[in-house]
């Protein structure tokens, strides 16, 4: 008595079922193809080869433009007009879309961290300096050995000083020549125009 219970229920089920309409590998193709098609938004993939020429940027993420308000209607009898984007419409791009506002920033930025390691140069120097002068006024010998070490740790400190100095000098001399392979023009490179 089961066995053909079983054996309906197994056939209403195939039945019911139906034969699936088989898809074929083109008709998937075909399909992807179309939906593709649909979306159409341009989209810029950035790989392995190209982290090298993106790795100095910055990095950004595109968002949608803001929704433009609507000036207050006050605003528009009064004769006001709305007030402009910050950035400049017309302002030029390099050839990786880059304002000239993007360079002049980054170049003062380098340029002052370079000024700024220069100067603690010259304060390590005068403080170097001015220990060596006290070690060899005192008489005490407890204390000219604390001079001593403070001595020795500013020539550490004069030589980290050094190392990044020469670090940021190097960071300022490779950013030009991004700047240059870039397209940005020769007035966003040189500061002495700011």
């Amino acid at each position: 008595m089961r066995t053909p219970a079983a054996a309906l229920i197994l056939v209403l089920t195939l039945l019911v079922a139906g034969p699936a309409p088989a898809q074929s590998l083109g008709d998937l193709a075909r399909k992807e193809k179309e939906r593709r098609d649909k979306i159409q938004t341009d989209v810029k993939v950035i790989t392995t080869r190209d982290s090298a020429k993106y790795g100095h940027a910055p990095a950004t993420t595109e968002s949608l433009p803001p929704a433009t308000a609507k000036p207050d209607a006050e605003a528009v009898r009064a004769g006001d007009k709305p007030k402009a984007d910050k950035q400049a419409v017309d302002e030029p791009t390099d050839l990786l879309g880059r304002p000239e506002s993007f360079w002049k920033q980054t170049f003062a930025d380098a340029r002052k961290k370079v000024k700024d390691l220069e100067d603690e140069e010259r304060v390590l120097q005068l403080k170097i300096a001015d220990l060596q002068n006290k070690f060899y006024r005192e008489d005490d010998g407890f204390k000219q050995q604390q001079l001593q070490r403070d001595v020795q740790k500013s020539f550490y400190e004069q030589d980290l000083n050094k190392e990044n100095l020469a670090k940021a000098k190097a960071e300022l001399r490779q950013l030009e020549i991004d700047a240059r392979k870039s397209g940005a023009l020769p007035g966003w490179i040189d500061g002495r125009h700011q």
